[in-house]
């Protein structure tokens, strides 16, 4: 039967899947009175002297644990630890706590470490919610110091030239006069704005993003405007081993059934399966994705009339916006006008079942055009996405800028690799796209199960 050892203390408990790794055991929690344990494990210092009264108390042995060699991921998390009769040291995995070989967890260091230093000079940020700037500084963290949260224009200029920082500004509140502001102080202006795998839950109900971006050109939903993501797709060398990883990233995300929101219920659709079906994803209207990037095709109206017009035979799906169908955001059509619009409205199913079960996809500019191409599904574009020009949608009005042809593993290396910047919600360290993953597709898991 295998050891079981008992971990005293949150802090510690959070590294239990390395410690039981190198002790050959099962980690429980210590609690009193503790749970059946052959041995008891316990900070070194001051943390770990009721679990070594513990210990002595039930004739247990000991063991203590220091931080050992590496620079630490965060305060208070060690890249390593030398755990007493494990004769080397035990390399942590930053993400997981699991254990790593030496040569990997110098990997994740230098990874974090490059992630930490990209944040060269110092931001200042102008139109961040106040809900939403704690989230934002952590994706903002480093050398130069903590991110200021300044909420005049002007004040925040003369802050970042004083400082040599650079302005950071939500897109849609950012002030007008803003970039000519920063333009003549010659301070850099770079666009924030959420990533494409957020959360689990919407913004418009105050949950925090784990992903964003940051575009010093522009930003990806206004194509009057090259961005940066619209730069690396048309610019960008996809080298095999990214290739790769772009694959094996859109394949985790479609096996775990994954969008940029993870809302809505399971469900069985009664589709039919002799004729097509046209899922038409409504989009909020008053959305800067809309009003900027979809000028022949304004609204939610509108691309239903150009849905039934290219696909008269089909059965026409209209699915409304999380956000406008919670009542939080604009773009809400009648029961009564939608009847004459729709075959089917289905509001509170994932769009994941309906991505799975549909043949087409007719989209102004929603981000359910990306997720559909993810799945092999073909989207049908009347608005400018970033995702659209690139050979891989039914373009109805294309940037003439775009004339690059892409795979589709090229243009996912591009939106959820090259682009955005992730957080893991559960260490509040940056990570890759894959952890962030494995993490949404959890919590949406934890969501569904709890009462």
């Amino acid at each position: 039967m295998t050891d079981r050892i008992g971990i005293a203390g949150a802090s510690l408990w959070s590294l239990a899947p390395a410690l039981g790794a190198a002790l050959g055991a099962v980690p429980v929690r210590l609690r009193f009175p503790a749970a059946r344990c052959e041995a008891i494990v316990g900070w070194a210092d001051a943390r770990g002297a009721a679990a070594r009264i513990v210990a002595g108390l039930r004739r247990l042995p000991f063991r203590a644990v220091r931080p050992g060699p590496g620079a630490a991921f965060a305060p208070g998390v060690p890249a390593s630890l030398l755990v007493e009769g494990v004769p080397e040291p035990v390399w942590l995995d930053p993400w997981t706590r699991g254990r790593l070989d030496p040569a990997e967890a110098e990997t994740a260091a230098a990874w974090l470490r490059a992630r930490f230093d990209e944040n060269e000079p110092a931001s200042v940020c102008v139109g961040i919610s106040g809900w939403k700037a704690r989230q934002v500084a952590r994706f903002l963290d480093g050398p130069a110091g903590p991110t200021r949260f300044v909420g005049d224009p002007d004040r925040a200029v003369q802050a970042a030239k004083d400082g040599g920082a650079r302005i950071v500004a939500w897109e849609t509140r950012m002030p007008a006069r803003l970039p000519a502001a920063c333009a003549e102080a010659g301070v850099p202006l770079l666009r924030m704005e959420d990533g494409f795998l957020r959360s689990v839950g919407l913004g418009a109900a105050f949950m925090p993003g784990a992903s964003c971006v940051l575009d010093g050109r522009g930003i990806y939903y206004d194509p009057r405007r090259p961005s940066d993501l619209e730069h690396i797709l048309a610019n960008a060398t996809f080298d095999a081993p990214l290739l790769a990883r772009a694959r094996a990233l859109r394949e985790a995300v479609v096996a775990l059934r994954l969008t940029k929101y993870n809302v809505g219920r399971d469900g069985d659709l009664d589709l039919p399966t002799d004729r097509p079906v046209v899922l038409v994803p409504g989009q909020v209207e008053d959305d800067a994705s809309v009003l900027l990037g979809s000028p022949a095709v304004p609204g939610n109206r509108a691309l239903l009339r150009a849905a039934r017009r290219d696909n008269p035979d089909a059965l026409i799906v209209y699915k409304p916006h999380p956000d406008v169908e919670a009542g939080l955001r604009r773009g809400r059509i009648a029961p009564e006008e939608l009847a004459g619009l729709a075959d089917r409205v289905i509001g509170e199913v994932s769009i994941v079942d309906l991505l799975e079960r549909v043949t087409s996809v007719v989209t102004m500019t929603s981000l359910a055009g990306f997720e559909a191409l993810m799945r092999g599904v073909p989207a049908t574009v009347h608005g400018r996405p970033f995702y659209a020009g690139w050979g891989l949608t039914d373009d109805r009005d294309p940037p003439a800028r775009r004339t690059r042809r892409l795979t589709l593993d090229e243009l996912v290396a591009g939106a959820l690799i090259l682009y955005p910047r992730y957080l893991d919600p559960v260490t509040g360290l940056r990570c890759p796209p894959e952890v962030l993953v494995r993490r949404l597709a959890d919590a949406r898991d934890a969501a569904r199960a709890a009462p």
